[in-house]
């Protein structure tokens, strides 16, 4: 009969559950659909954001790695163009030197420098723009190609648009060093409207106190050079829709993907919300940089209007606006997709889950009432043989110790056999030879006195068995120290005889160490490995059959190894021969207890370890698979 309390129990197996699982579904459920509503919206401005920060860094990047060219273009063709002017200025100086070297003994100094002036009136180069020019250190023109009637001047007190004294200011140069880099302001050829910035190179000719020069206008220069940048500018794109579009700061476009857009000025630029681009993007640009967003008048794919992000970056130096920008619609595009995914995949998480959470409670409810009949039925049938396993429990030991000592008397009277029936049938061949040789008179006293002799013998040695096996049985379970290497051949001699006749080999290779227990039951767990060795070798049709017992001390242990030939025991048994009645023998043959007591009392009574695996080894050149037992005593 259940009490109240185990009646209690079962209605909380029985109900608790249900409402534990019923609860927790509905909670999960309402928890994940708020969780999925909120990741949602979490992923839309994931997405957009990611979305626009990527293209943000994109197009930032873009324009970046335009204006870091125009100004590696910019800075480099300055340093190239100061280099030019230094070759050409000492290829006129060389010819100067040779001229003056060739006629100075020859012609006066009038008739040299007409031959230096003739030589040089006529270079041009960097497309015919760029000359040469002398001076004296007076002040006085020697040679001005483009303007031939100023030659003869005297241009000491002369100042460009800027008030600087050009040729005081070279001379002044000249007198620090022999060759100098100098800027000013000069009228254009055939333009005598405005004077132009111009970079140039002096270098004095010691011979005559003149200096030889060139130069070439700036504005010249970079118009050049912005024709080659905006030409690489023109062709660059990225991406699907990307592309960079220069205009100055006037607003007229410089570089576009639509090239009928080149050198329209369109400052004037609107979208429909009435928001000036072309001023908005010059705007941004001469303050630095920045990003700005409207409707695009035309996308390229599609030829329509679409909103648009640019980032634009001015480049003062040429009052140049350098733009790019990506169009927010893809953003649309992609956060519909989305949408999509996000709510079909919300709703199957959902649908499943409440069916999965139906499915539990149904089989929850059923499990609850059927547990609940069963332990009903069970409890008192446990609460009576519970008592009666203690019980059972409490005498396990006590008949497993009796049960392996009782098998290891069956395998000791078993030697005893073997050990007794030599020397028994040579006592029966003496006796009967005598009784005979004396029926027939013919037993002589030496003959008999020898034959008395092997007889005694033999009783001594079935004297010395019986002592042997008596010791092993010894019931007195004393702590003793003994040496362990006698007792190995202690348990190898009762065995011997046995062995022998099984054409079993035993190998020692053992050393004299000292220990302290219980040798008579170590004695016995040798003898139970053995005899385990003994049964599997006997099975296996080959010609060596061999156990191998090593024993060492190591540090503060002592190792004891015995191990066979015989193949190994099954991996999938292998962990179990240490359990009470486990035994692949035939119960005819063997109770399982063997391995058990050892273990027992490797560990119990030796305060060891044992332990067993399979393992491959070479003896005398030939390689054998076995089990090996493996002892560890302190």
């Amino acid at each position: 009969m259940l009490s109240k309390n185990e009646k209690k129990i079962l209605k909380l197996i029985k109900y608790t559950p249900v409402l534990i699982v019923g609860f927790f579904s509905i909670l999960i459920t309402y928890l994940i659909f708020l969780d999925k509503n909120i990741q949602y919206k979490k992923d839309v401005d994931s997405l957009k954001s990611r979305f626009l920060e990527d293209n943000k860094n994109r197009i930032n990047l873009e324009v970046n790695r335009v204006y870091n060219y125009i100004l590696h273009e910019k800075t480099n063709s300055e340093k190239r163009l100061k280099i030019l002017l230094k070759e050409k200025v000492n290829e006129a100086h060389k010819n100067m030197t040779f001229i003056y070297e060739k006629y100075k003994d020859k012609e006066s100094k009038e008739q040299i420098i007409n031959r230096i002036k003739d030589s040089l009136r006529n270079y041009r180069f960097n497309h015919n723009r760029g000359y040469f020019y002398i001076y004296e250190k007076s002040g006085k023109n020697i040679l001005l190609p483009t303007k031939k009637h100023l030659e003869g001047k005297d241009f000491w007190e002369y100042k460009d648009s800027k008030g600087s004294f050009i040729i005081q200011d070279m001379v002044k140069l000249l007198k620090n060093n022999s060759e100098s880099f100098y800027e000013w302001y000069w009228y254009k050829p055939n333009d005598n409207t405005k004077q132009k910035r111009k970079l140039g190179i002096i270098k004095e000719f010691e011979a005559y106190d003149l200096f030889v020069g060139t130069g070439e206008y700036i504005e010249d220069f970079e118009n050049e050079l912005k024709e080659k940048v905006l030409s690489y500018i023109q062709d660059l794109k990225y991406s699907k829709n990307g592309y960079v579009f220069i205009l100055d700061f006037e607003g007229k476009y410089l570089a576009h993907v639509k090239k009928e857009y080149i050198g329209l000025n369109r400052i004037s630029l609107k979208d429909k919300n009435n928001f000036m681009i072309t001023k908005e993007i010059i705007k941004h640009a001469k303050n630095g940089s920045g990003f700005l967003k409207y409707i695009g008048t035309v996308k390229p794919n599609t030829n329509l209007p679409a909103e648009k992000t640019t980032y634009v970056k001015g480049f003062a130096p040429w009052e140049w606006a350098i733009a790019t920008g990506f169009y927010t619609e893809e953003l649309e595009e992609q956060l519909k997709k989305k949408e999509k995914e996000i709510e079909k995949n919300n709703a199957d998480d959902i649908f499943n889950f409440l069916l999965i959470s139906a499915i539990l409670i149904f089989i929850f409810i059923l499990l609850s009432f059927y547990i609940s009949k069963i332990l009903e039925k069970q409890f008192l049938k446990y609460k009576k043989e519970v008592s009666s396993h203690i019980e059972e429990n409490r005498k396990k030991d006590t008949v497993l110790a009796q049960q392996s000592k009782m098998a290891a008397m069956g395998e000791m009277l078993q030697n005893i056999a073997h050990q007794w029936r030599q020397p028994l049938n040579t006592i029966s061949t003496i006796s009967s030879g005598i009784k005979f040789k004396k029926e027939f008179g013919l037993l002589e006293d030496d003959e008999l006195i020898k034959s008395m002799d092997s007889v005694n013998g033999s009783v001594m040695y079935l004297s010395q068995t019986i002592e042997d096996f008596r010791e092993f049985f010894n019931p007195d379970k004393k702590i003793s120290t003994f040496d362990l290497k006698k007792t190995i051949n202690k348990a190898i001699k009762l065995l011997e005889i046995q062995f022998e006749n099984k054409n079993i080999l035993i190998i020692k290779n053992v050393e004299e160490v000292q220990i302290h227990g219980y040798e008579n039951e170590l004695i016995q767990v040798i003898i139970n490995i053995c005899n385990n060795s003994r049964d599997e070798l006997i099975k296996k049709d080959q010609n060596e059959k061999i156990i191998i017992i090593d024993m060492y001390k190591k540090d503060n242990e002592i190792k004891l190894i015995i191990k066979d030939n015989a193949g190994g025991i099954k991996e999938n048994i292998l962990s179990r021969v240490f359990e009470p009645y486990f035994t692949t023998k035939h119960k005819s043959q063997g109770t399982g207890i063997g391995l058990y007591m050892s273990q027992e009392i490797i560990v119990k009574h030796m305060k060891g370890s044992i332990i067993v695996y399979n393992e491959e080894f070479s003896h005398n050149g030939i390689k054998y698979k076995g089990a090996t037992f493996e002892i560890t005593l302190h």
